[in-house]
């Protein structure tokens, strides 16, 4: 199952950073709820979403940073495709600890990086590639609608604290965990 997902800005900056699981440290607070703001436009509270990721995965997302930096500015590196899931797919970035650590950029320059549980599990590998290319798509998607709101600060490269960005990644954690976690996976 998904561990982390990390957003990084153009300039490495941490835009959004998000531990996942039994242990996660992220709940919104009361005053965050959809009764002060229903549509979404105005940011939450940032300092609840800077404390929302353990200092492990933290220092395990800015590891697979150094790595993703390595792989797309090397020079003799091979040309990506141009079209479709594939042309941001960067891909398996290293295994640390007990994850597996997978990383995506779009054409601006936006980094996502995923940790995800290594577990073994003969072609599961491929079948969870698919799933996680489908998850940064659509992160990617939720990214660019939060960064289309005139209230958003991400011109100013401050952290995201959205409440509709935190719903709809809890969404897609949601899916990818329930369709390629370790029970989702049992039929394997």
């Amino acid at each position: 199952s998904l561990i982390t997902l990390a957003v990084v800005g153009k300039d490495n900056n941490p835009l959004y950073i998000r531990d996942f699981g039994s242990d996660s440290v992220y709940e919104p607070a009361p005053e965050q709820l959809t009764e002060q703001d229903p549509f979404g436009f105005f940011e939450s509270q940032a300092s609840s979403m800077s404390e929302s990721s353990s200092l492990k995965n933290q220092f395990i997302m800015h590891s697979a940073l150094d790595r993703l930096e390595e792989l797309t500015n090397d020079s003799s590196s091979t040309e990506r495709s141009s079209a479709g899931l594939n042309s941001m797919w960067i891909g398996l970035l290293g295994c640390f600890d007990e994850a597996k650590v997978y990383g995506y950029v779009t054409s601006t320059k936006i980094k996502f990086i995923a940790s995800i549980e290594d577990i073994e599990e003969g072609n599961g590998n491929f079948v969870r590639e698919a799933g996680l290319k489908v998850l940064f798509a659509n992160a990617h998607e939720l990214y660019v609608e939060y960064t289309l709101n005139p209230f958003s600060q991400v011109r100013a490269q401050k952290m995201m604290s959205s409440q509709r960005f935190d719903n709809g990644v809890d969404g897609l954690v949601t899916n990818f965990n329930d369709s390629f976690g370790k029970k989702g996976m049992s039929w394997m």
